[in-house]
């Protein structure tokens, strides 16, 4: 396959860039679930269309989409923490993915193997998360496409030190006048219930008493230039 096309379908895999991503969380005594919904850009698949004279003949830009979401969900089912993970694909480049979860502990646990990691942490009544490209290695063991050689050139690691517009400029060059705009625009929003009333958080949009949002655009963990936080404890 094309590198230029294995690396959108890399991206696509890992980040689903040029599109928004809201995640909702749900922590309560009863269980812990997850939704993710995905709404990919017209812009993406239609970059996805000019690639097309790459593909096999047996493959095509819908399965390349329904393949990287179907990859995605069966990671999750082959972590034991997990249970009921469900994915479904909707109209206009709609997808949404759901999962129960034991524990976010466990969970990092499972994936950074035993290992313990300073990205996310869970404190009884309490979670913060911190990522810079010192730690950033903690995550590329805990998904490992992101130590591909086809996405690290795109990635913080390789990009230190380079201006939000020197990287646009190279992606324009790569998938043309639209995709700044698009990736400037890819926005990842993570919405988080807790069972309690909040005590403390920074970092994060409050929007109840036990609801908040962490948001962030894709551009900054491409570059991650600084670093990416938030922390919330309740009661």
């Amino acid at each position: 396959m094309n590198k230029i096309l294995t690396f959108l379908v890399l991206i696509l895999v890992i980040l689903f860039p040029s599109c928004q991503v809201t995640e909702k969380i749900t922590l309560s005594e009863d269980g812990n679930t997850s939704e993710s919904n995905i709404q990919v850009y017209d812009f993406f698949l239609a970059v996805l269309n000019d690639f097309s004279a790459f593909l096999t003949e047996e493959t095509s830009v819908d399965s390349i989409m329904d393949n990287a979401v179907r990859d995605f969900a069966n990671g999750l089912s082959s972590n034991p923490n997990n249970s009921n993970v469900f994915y479904t694909r909707g109209e206009n480049g709609e997808y949404m993915v759901s999962f129960d979860f034991e524990s976010i502990s466990n969970a990092l646990s499972t994936l950074s193997g035993g290992r313990e990691t300073t990205i996310l942490k869970e404190d009884g009544n309490s979670i913060s998360f911190y990522l810079d490209i010192n730690n950033y290695p903690e995550l590329k063991e805990m998904i490992p496409f992101l130590s591909d050689p086809n996405f690290e050139v795109y990635g913080p690691e390789y990009n230190q030190g380079m201006s939000e517009t020197d990287y646009l400029d190279m992606i324009y060059y790569l998938l043309g006048e639209e995709a700044p705009d698009a990736i400037r625009n890819s926005l990842i929003s993570i919405d988080i219930t807790v069972p309690g009333k909040f005590t403390a958080t920074e970092g994060v949009t409050v929007t109840s008493s036990n609801t908040c949002t962490y948001s962030f655009h894709l551009i900054d963990f491409l570059l991650l230039a600084s670093p990416m936080s938030f922390s919330i404890s309740w009661n």
